[in-house]
């Protein structure tokens, strides 16, 4: 298991692609932001899924060694990422069982992310309200769908939409 390592948003590479998506890109009015945690998001979902790329689950586990060298931020979008891709919402109680911290440090964390939207989940079968969380931004659905199918690395093009 490799240690993710910290995201250099000044790399070249990473400049250049940022130009190219604000410019081509279908989903108009991005800011710069938006698109470089998208791609963060893009090389977590990456480098999490590793060698199980070929179905893409991702299984975030407490203090998962892989994210120790990640900032929160980072980790917030590994969790944002896992929930998505299993169609539940991030809560603060799941961020702090996997990380610790208080409910408003995870807040605070998700105030700082562009990638998120908030949502409520209340159950059908029962009268159960499960609560608030978030998930991904329609918009960044939509920008993380176009940058998978026309990525030219096979690995991000193999990634679950």
């Amino acid at each position: 298991m490799t240690q993710i390592q910290p995201f250099n948003p000044e790399d070249v590479e990473v400049q250049s692609n940022v130009k190219h998506i604000m410019f081509v890109a279908p989903v108009k009015h991005l800011t710069e932001d938006e698109v470089l945690s998208t791609l963060r998001l893009i090389q977590l979902q990456s480098l999490l899924a590793g060698e199980y790329n070929d179905w893409q689950y991702i299984c975030i586990h407490r203090n998962d060694k892989r994210l120790e060298l990640c900032d929160d931020s980072d980790r917030f979008m590994a969790m944002l990422i896992e929930c998505h891709l299993r169609d539940v919402l991030l809560t603060t109680k799941r961020c702090r069982s996997l990380f610790g911290g208080t409910v408003y440090y995870w807040r605070k964390i998700a105030r700082k992310c562009p990638l998120t939207d908030v949502a409520s989940a209340i159950s059908e079968c029962s009268s159960g309200y499960f609560g608030r969380g978030w998930i991904l931004a329609p918009n960044i659905c939509t920008l993380r769908k176009w940058i998978i199918t026309n990525s030219n690395n096979p690995e991000i093009r193999n990634l679950k939409l």
